[in-house]
């Protein structure tokens, strides 16, 4: 998480150097625009506006996949660079970087009666195994391996994240200025951990016999195997929001936004998680668990432009 932390704020940085030397130029071939400022203040008026912005939010998992159940939203938050460029007095686009850590929790169907329970195996060193069609069970139950019963799971993500946003504002009043935003939003994937609870799970020995743990959960399981090939995620974005002028151009910057995903989580099938094992003569075959969910979140946006 450390490396996650200073990449984002190595490629942050860069962002700020390239956008600043931009914005010095422009803001020299817009100086009437930018020097039209008065005493009361009747425009945040600078065409090239930077700003800080620090982002509390809610996210949730949203399935259509009857054996997945959303169990409701966890706490996040995200950093970074805000841009705004205007293109009049009243409209303008909001772009920047920063990075979002996020996530969403779940539990999957579990109904032994009707041989359907969510199972994995992990070797000695935690990495997944992938089952395969027409080969036997005891593959995947070697020395060292253990066989987990899938309960709950919460995810948890890193993003890059890059908006482009489109800001219409009000004019200036009383200090105020207030505003609706419609956009997108392009995310780049850093990182996907997993957080799992078990209804049981089993570590086996030479002999493939099994002993039955006592564990009941297991944290920071690496998903990057089970998730789409292209790191890349695609979302809506919209929101309310409103300025409140502090001194000059400087101001404090408050918007709640909607953010929605388009591009899936995780693999919509996966490739290490089964719900069901079918015996056929010596081999078996295996069901792997859909899972085709996307982010959804609600931000809360704090910051402040200059």
């Amino acid at each position: 998480m450390k490396r996650i932390h200073t990449t984002l704020f190595a490629l942050i940085a860069s962002f700020y150097v390239l956008t600043a030397q931009t914005a010095f130029q422009a803001s020299h071939s817009n100086a009437s625009l930018e020097n039209k400022q008065q005493a009361g203040g009747e425009d945040f008026d600078k065409k090239w506006r930077f700003g800080l912005r620090f982002t509390p939010q809610f996210t949730w998992f949203s399935s259509k996949e009857k054996n997945l159940e959303s169990q409701g939203s966890v706490f996040g938050y995200g950093f970074g660079l805000h841009l705004e460029y205007r293109f009049s007095e009243t409209v303008g686009l909001i772009t920047g970087i920063g990075g979002d850590f996020e996530g969403g929790k779940y539990n999957v169907k579990y109904d032994t009666a009707n041989g359907y329970a969510v199972r994995y195996w992990l070797n000695n060193e935690g990495d997944f195994q992938q089952p395969e069609n027409g080969k036997a069970v005891t593959d995947y139950r070697k020395q060292g391996f253990t066989e987990y019963v899938l309960n709950e799971r919460t995810i948890k993500t890193s993003y890059i994240t890059i908006p482009a946003i489109l800001k219409m504002s009000t004019k200036e009043l009383s200090g105020f200025r207030y505003s609706g935003m419609f956009g997108g939003e392009i995310g780049i994937r850093l990182n996907t951990q997993a957080e799992d609870t078990y209804h049981e799970s089993y570590t086996f020995d030479a002999n493939g016999q099994s002993v039955k743990n006592n564990i009941g959960s297991q944290a920071e399981i690496n998903m990057a195997d089970d998730t789409p090939l292209i790191p890349m995620r695609l979302g809506m974005n919209l929101g309310l929001g409103a300025e409140y002028r502090l001194s000059g151009n400087t101001s404090f910057m408050l918007s709640v936004n909607y953010f929605h995903s388009f591009i899936n989580v995780l693999k919509p099938t996966s490739e290490y998680m089964v719900s069901s094992i079918q015996a056929n003569g010596s081999v078996n075959n295996y069901t792997f668990v859909k899972q085709a969910m996307v982010m959804r979140a609600v931000r809360i946006n704090l910051g402040i432009l200059f």
